[in-house]
């Protein structure tokens, strides 16, 4: 070991090794930094689609009638506050709640005139109108309530038993 070219060459060679495994173990360690705030990442995301999904099915709860048509029997239309659409759902049923979900932030508490549409491409869409409703009183309630106390048959006392 006594020749000074093999002592510079064995040196820049372990001098290249130990330089090699340093960077080595410098991109392990940034992969794997990247690798976590991926992770991180996705679970936000995840979790904010979660906390998406019960909002929506919360404001979906608040509408209490729908209609493919003008009118919801049993119910009068006091408002119309607007159209609604909404489009890109993987399914017609996904599509209606989130149109649900639209008119409920408007305000609204039925939707009237309620269409999907199931393109071949898969998206579907929901459009109708946002409304206000107020239930019909039942006229027969007070009818049905007179019957009942109705007066006792000739020749009989109010009192007497039947």
């Amino acid at each position: 070991m006594g020749d000074p070219v093999v002592n510079a060459i064995i040196a820049a060679a372990c001098a290249v090794l130990v330089l090699t495994l340093i960077a080595r173990l410098w991109q392990w360690r940034r992969e794997r930094s990247a690798a976590a705030r991926r992770r991180a990442e996705w679970r936000q995301r995840r979790d904010y689609a979660a906390l998406r999904q019960q909002e929506i099915e919360r404001l979906a709860r608040r509408i209490i009638a729908t209609s493919s048509t003008a009118s919801i029997a049993g119910f009068s239309i006091v408002r119309q506050i607007e159209a609604v659409f909404t489009d890109g759902h993987p399914s017609p049923t996904r599509a209606v709640e989130h149109l649900k979900a639209v008119a409920a932030d408007k305000g609204a508490n039925a939707i009237v005139n309620l269409k999907t549409v199931g393109p071949p491409a898969g998206k579907c869409a929901a459009q109708g109108d946002a409304v206000i409703v107020r239930a019909i009183e039942n006229q027969a309630q007070p009818a049905a309530s007179a019957h009942a106390e109705a007066p006792p048959p000739p020749g009989q006392t109010p009192h007497e038993p039947a």
